[in-house]
């Protein structure tokens, strides 16, 4: 984080700086004025702004503006590195929370949450299922998540595998036999968002890994231990991959699409599979076929493999919501927190996105049977794991990652250059004195 600043800084002092501080937080009229910036992906905004407007509508004295965009993160950088911050964010994948975390920029949550709810006698915390708040550092709760997501798990289309009689992958070679069956019919296996790499990184690679070596592994190079990326299971799945496109699993064009085009062919069922969170049917609910039925499962396991069949969850810190040390309208902007992850604003959201959420009494709201599945997948898993948690700690690092396992895809490198660039990342990102180094677990 502190390399990001000085870098931030440097572009600061060029572009100038922004003269809208939070100076004018309260107007002419009396009014509150409560700044929200958040991520606009799969989830959406409109159920914030839904919220936002009921807010106001019950409390005339704050006047609420939201700002949502997929590249939030680039503002919000800015924003941090002028100390010109917002009142509330939901930053996303991309921006580093845990670096302004370590940078004094975000208010612990603890005193809030043992008060009462919004319009309750009941603690706020006590609202929420909490074995989701592993937000913390140094035992302090710092974000709080409204969402509830399983991580790239794959999905399919239960009437088209009904109708052909075709049954669900439960190894890795099934994957192959499947792919014969349905090339008859002019089916891929799998259309993936190339633009986008991330979602086979975390969705295929990641779990192949798990499957081969077992969750140690894993956890190993997720925590840096000297020599772990080169491990053995790391070389088989990237070899693994490789197999994959060479024996023609992916829809032809695939590594050139965006995540949206890849899932709308995926609905025009030519692929069986995408992979995505629980975010998929809210984001693509306007080009879902009406006789579709969309289900969710697990990846397959791994022939011969030592890692037991767990589920890819996501961690949720670049979906959770923080309040900034610098918001100067911070009791108001708990007050809409609380307001916003209350059970009636959160069943809406329910309703309205198809989303699942860790606020407790708001299961009976889902009434999607995809999400259903989804929620079936992690409730049926031996174990979880969370394969975004090393893009929290180290985004850098993981974007590198992600980007030489393009490259592996797309047969420019080999397995064996892959792990070793790999490792090479996780020496750099070791030996860096400047990055804070996390103790990750599950």
């Amino acid at each position: 984080m502190k390399k990001l600043l000085v870098l931030l800084s440097s572009i600061f002092l060029i572009t100038g700086c922004s003269s809208n501080g939070n100076d004018n937080d309260q107007d002419s009229a009396g009014k509150v004025e409560i700044e929200v910036m958040m991520f606009e992906g799969g989830f959406g905004s409109e159920w914030v702004k839904e919220s936002a407007k009921s807010f106001m509508e019950l409390n005339d004295h704050v006047e609420i503006k939201v700002t949502s965009s997929p590249d939030i993160h680039t503002q919000l950088q800015t924003r941090f590195l002028s100390e010109d911050v917002p009142d509330l964010v939901n930053p996303g994948p991309s921006f580093d929370i845990q670096g302004v975390i370590n940078e004094g920029m975000i208010e612990p949550l603890d005193d809030y949450l043992q008060e009462n709810a919004y319009d309750s006698d009941q603690k706020w915390l006590d609202t929420f299922e909490t074995e989701q708040f592993n937000l913390k550092k140094e035992g302090k709760i710092y974000g709080l998540p409204t969402i509830f997501s399983p991580g790239y798990i794959w999905w399919y289309d239960e009437k088209l595998f009904e109708e052909n009689g075709w049954e669900l992958p439960e190894t890795q070679d099934d994957l192959y036999a499947l792919k014969e069956q349905a090339e008859r019919q002019g089916i891929s296996v799998f259309a993936v968002p190339g633009l986008h790499p991330g979602y086979y990184w975390n969705g295929i690679y990641l779990p192949l890994v798990e499957r081969i070596g077992g969750k140690q592994v894993i956890l190993d190079a997720f925590n840096l231990k000297e020599g772990a990326w080169e491990h053995e299971a790391f070389v088989e799945a990237a070899k693994e991959s490789q197999r994959m496109v060479e024996e023609g699993l992916f829809l032809e064009g695939t590594f050139g699409l965006s995540h949206t085009e890849a899932q709308t062919l995926f609905f025009q069922r030519k692929a069986l599979f995408v992979m995505a969170g629980s975010w998929l049917e809210g984001e693509m609910k306007d080009v879902i076929p009406d006789d579709f039925k969309l289900r969710a499962f697990n990846q397959p396991s791994y022939p011969g493999g030592n890692g037991e069949q767990l589920t890819p969850v996501s961690t949720g810190w670049g979906g959770a919501w923080y309040i900034p040390s610098g918001s100067e309208n911070k009791e108001e902007t708990v007050e809409f927190l609380k307001f916003l992850s209350s059970e009636q604003e959160v069943e809406k959201m329910v309703k309205m996105k198809g989303l699942a959420s860790v606020v407790k009494g708001t299961d009976d709201a889902i009434g999607s049977e995809a999400l259903k599945s989804a929620l079936n997948v992690l409730s049926g898993a031996e174990g979880s794991y969370a394969p975004t948690a090393i893009n929290d700690s180290y985004p850098e690092m993981t974007n590198n990652l992600i980007n030489i396992y393009q490259s592996l895809m797309l047969g420019e490198i080999t397995p064996e250059e892959f792990v070793k660039q790999a490792e090479e990342y996780a020496e750099q990102t070791r030996n860096d004195s400047n990055i804070e180094k996390v103790e990750i677990s599950w």
